[in-house]
């Protein structure tokens, strides 16, 4: 799906998950308490990674990278790499990096690298997420039911009356209706002409999830938006998806929890899961609740 299809999540927190849940290595139990350290691995994994040299010994920039030259990161360390294999590699301010695809084995706390080669862009995970509208389109299309509010300050009112709901979980603007679309979407470079056509309220689907009272939201919401809407029911208030990220910033191994994306679940990328952190946090916050993602995945054996 081109550069998303909607191009802002009205959210406090608008960041991405992505990936499996987890990786499938056996049926592990689940723990009796949260992870006191990061997990080893069984048999040999892999990522897609940059790996980076500042002067202190490589590591995998597993939670992303400052974006400077050179670049900036912390991560995992890497063992049994040495730049003379790599003549592919940046270099700047005494630093080293270059994007691998990486395999090796993992103790908990260093990979061992057994094989590398340069990354291409065939090779980082593609960002799959479906952000079209869930409700059915009424008859007639999406129209504008009052000119009066279907303006960008009443699109902003109508996202403090959602935030304001005692049952808000997550809004979106779903701008897929525009007529300048397909030439945004198309597009790797839009025109000014095609810019300016887009965010346009009359043509913005307002997406707001409330996990209980759909016809209290719909109600306090046409009362400042009149533009195109849709309410439906999500699993989880954004009050708990919050609390479910503070809970987690400390467990061993995390890349940074985060909540607001489309899934309506904290995010929770970790540098190894064999199953068990994904069975502990089902059994600790329920299902749904929280997806976790391991950056360094089985090799198929």
């Amino acid at each position: 799906m081109g550069r998303g299809i909607v191009l802002a999540l009205l959210l406090a927190a608008a960041l991405t998950g992505c990936g499996d849940a987890t990786s499938s290595q056996g049926a592990p139990g689940v723990p009796a308490a949260s992870p006191t350290a990061a997990l080893p691995a069984d048999g040999p994994v892999r990522t897609v990674t940059m790996i980076l040299d500042d002067g202190d010994g490589p590591v995998m920039c597993l939670a992303g990278a400052a974006w400077a030259t050179p670049p900036e990161c912390d991560g995992p360390a890497v063992g049994a790499w040495d730049w003379d294999d790599h003549p592919e590699a940046e270099s700047a301010g005494g630093a080293r990096w270059g994007s691998y695809v990486v395999q090796g084995t993992w103790d908990g706390t260093t990979l061992a690298a057994t094989e590398a080669r340069p990354a291409t862009e065939d090779d980082w995970p593609d960002d799959t997420t479906d952000f079209s509208t869930p409700c059915d389109e009424p008859a007639g299309g999406w129209a504008v039911v009052d000119r009066a509010i279907t303006t960008e300050s009443a699109q902003r009112d109508a996202n403090r009356v959602a935030e304001a709901l005692p049952d808000y979980g997550i809004a979106w603007g779903d701008q897929s209706i525009n007529p300048a679309w397909p030439g945004w979407e198309d597009s790797g470079e839009p025109s000014l002409e095609i810019e300016m056509a887009m965010n346009d309220p009359r043509y913005t689907i307002l997406n707001v999830g409330v996990t209980d009272d759909l016809e209290r939201a719909e109600a306090a919401l046409r009362e400042v938006w009149g533009g195109p809407l849709c309410v439906t029911r999500v699993a989880n208030t954004e009050a708990r998806l919050k609390q479910v990220v503070e809970d987690l910033r400390d467990l061993p191994g995390n890349l940074t929890p985060q909540f607001g994306t489309i899934s309506n679940r904290v995010d929770l990328p970790v540098v190894h899961d064999d199953g068990s952190i994904q069975a502990w946090v089902d059994e600790e916050y329920g299902a749904d609740v929280v997806e976790v993602t391991s950056a360094l995945e089985p090799v198929a054996q």
